[in-house]
Parts: C-alpha cells; sequence; structure tokens
C-alpha cells in the first residue's frame, strides 16, 4: 500500500492566511501537498471549495464579494484587473448597493489566455485598463469601469443612463473620461451607452432629468438651462436642475437618494430658502412620479411657467 506523501500543514494554514483565504491549486502542490489530498478536501466532506478553476477558498461557506473578486483575480492571473460594477463599487461610485452573486468583470492583457469560467467574466482587451487600486484590489479606472459594466449587461436604457450618471454625479472621473472609454471600446452592445452620452453632455444627470429633458425640448414650452448655477444679482444661489433665467423658474428632480442623511436633507432646505428669499419659483417633483405621469408634469410646469409669465410682464 503507497505510503501517503507527508505535508507541513502549519505552511498550508499560513498559504491561506497570506492569500486571503484564496490559494492557487498549484501554489498547494508546490507547498507539498498531495493532488488526492487537495481533491478529497475540495469534496463534499472536505474543508475546503474549488470555486473557480485551480482556485481554492479555504472554507466551506459561502464566498463573500470579497473573496469572490480576490478568487476571480486569482483565476484571472497576471495583469488582471476588475473593471465592470464591482470596480465602480469599489472606487464608491455606486448609488445602490451591489446586487448579491453579481458576476466579476475581470481585463487581463490581449496575450493572456484565459476564458471566464462561473461567475469570474474574463475579457482580453489590448487598451491600458488604468492602473488604479482601489480598497487593496487592483482595478481599471472608473471611466473603464463604467464603460464596461454598461456594456457588458443586459440593462434598459434607463439603467444604462443611471448608471453613467452616477458615476459622474460621485465626481470618479469626467465626462470626457467616460466619453473615450465609451467611444473607444468595442461597439457590440454599446449604443444605449453611446445614446446616453449625448444627453449627459446636455447636462443630463438622472434618468428623470433624461425624461424631462426630452418632454421640454419637443414641447412649445420656453427652453431652460440644464444643470446650470443659479445666479440672482450676481450671488449664486445653488445648482438647478433646469434654470429659466427671464421668468425666475427652477426645477428641481429630487430624489429621496440625494436625501439619505440629516446633513444632505439640510443643504436642499437651505438651496430653497435661497431660491424663495431670491424671489424664484421652485418646482420640485420626485423622479417616480415625472417617470410615472409625464402628461402631468408637463401641465404643472406650463401652469408655473404661464404664472411666472403673466408676474413678470404685469
Amino acid at each position: 500500500m503507497p505510503r501517503r506523501r507527508e505535508y507541513d500543514r502549519a505552511s498550508i494554514d499560513d498559504l491561506f492566511r497570506a492569500n486571503h483565504g484564496v490559494v492557487k491549486r498549484s501554489d498547494l502542490l508546490v507547498a507539498g501537498m498531495p493532488n488526492p489530498t487537495i481533491t478529497r478536501w475540495c469534496g463534499v466532506r472536505g474543508r475546503w471549495q474549488r470555486v473557480l478553476p485551480g482556485v481554492v477558498l479555504g472554507h466551506r461557506g459561502t464566498p463573500t464579494t470579497t473573496e469572490r473578486r480576490r478568487a476571480a483575480l486569482v483565476y484571472a492571473g497576471r495583469g488582471a484587473r476588475i473593471s465592470g460594477v464591482h470596480a465602480l463599487d469599489l472606487h464608491a461610485a455606486l448609488t445602490a448597493p451591489l446586487t448579491p452573486g453579481e458576476k466579476v468583470f475581470v481585463v487581463v492583457p490581449q496575450d493572456r489566455h484565459r476564458t471566464s469560467a462561473d461567475f469570474c467574466v474574463v475579457e482580453r482587451s489590448e487598451r491600458d485598463p488604468g492602473r488604479t487600486e482601489r480598497q487593496g484590489f487592483p482595478v481599471t479606472s472608473a471611466a473603464r469601469a463604467c464603460a464596461d459594466a454598461v456594456r457588458g449587461h443586459d440593462l434598459s436604457a434607463d439603467d444604462v443612463r443611471e448608471l453613467m450618471s452616477s458615476v459622474l454625479r460621485h465626481e470618479r472621473c469626467s465626462l470626457r473620461q467616460l466619453e473615450r472609454e465609451v467611444l473607444g471600446g468595442p461597439t457590440q452592445r454599446s449604443g444605449p451607452a453611446r445614446a446616453a452620452l449625448q444627453e449627459l453632455g446636455a447636462g443630463v444627470r438622472s434618468a428623470a432629468e433624461a425624461k424631462a429633458f426630452h418632454l421640454v425640448s419637443s414641447s412649445d414650452l420656453p427652453q431652460p438651462l440644464w444643470n446650470r448655477p443659479v445666479v440672482v444679482g450676481g450671488r449664486w444661489l445653488g445648482e438647478a436642475d433646469a434654470f429659466w433665467p427671464d421668468l425666475g423658474v427652477v426645477l428641481e428632480i429630487d430624489s429621496m437618494l440625494w436625501h439619505l442623511g440629516a446633513r444632505a436633507l439640510r443643504r436642499t432646505q437651505a438651496k430653497a430658502r435661497r431660491y424663495a428669499a431670491a424671489g424664484l419659483t421652485l418646482i420640485t417633483i420626485a423622479p417616480s412620479d415625472l417617470l410615472a405621469d409625464p402628461r402631468g408634469f408637463l401641465e404643472t410646469l406650463r401652469s408655473a411657467l404661464a404664472i411666472a409669465t403673466a408676474r413678470r410682464i404685469g
């Protein structure tokens, strides 16, 4: 009967600790652990689990988001960088939590031959993904991550617009940088992103703002300035979603996302007081209400602008 190969269990434990619980199978072999033992320990009754081809997680529980990211990088190998929504999450550029189980998108150099597997989506690229590190992970630039995210998912036009505007609202990149990544990347499935760029270039920063932009621009209403500073008498009062300076009317499309926390709410209230003190008419509407009843929004806006026009003439 063949004797089992001896190996140093303490060294194996140290290997897992040094690599945050995610280890390449080949490294276990180099450390002296026999292949059959690794297979047994990754089996149904073992201590570990195989999470990706050639990648071992040092426990049997559900992998955390952090462990999935580490496993994807280990699997993708040399030069791999996280991109897509996981990179945006690491850049702190998302307004909503990451979806549980979201696949990890990684970019590897063109000469790196690796296919996608399970929760790891691999894309070879000749373009420089940027050299950035966030929370201990190598990631692409925020602009590149956003371009990959909107192209790599089956998203609606509104979802694409929201994701791109989220990155801009968090000031993780400029519109020019985002445009460069979207237009410089693959054309496949990039149509919604290219359309959103045109709206963002006009100053639109959300799906609701885009809807308002299309409604107002295609109507016979006076056209406002979009996402411009509100200045009255040389005094800056705030940034408005839409502003009719000749009529003294301001439109704010307010989402609860902007008001999570007392400090943000106080800022919004202070801006409303400044508008009122300057004699401006402030119209506020929730994004959900605008999208659910665009006709009602237009009628409300029409009435407010008519009253403001009459007041100015009078």
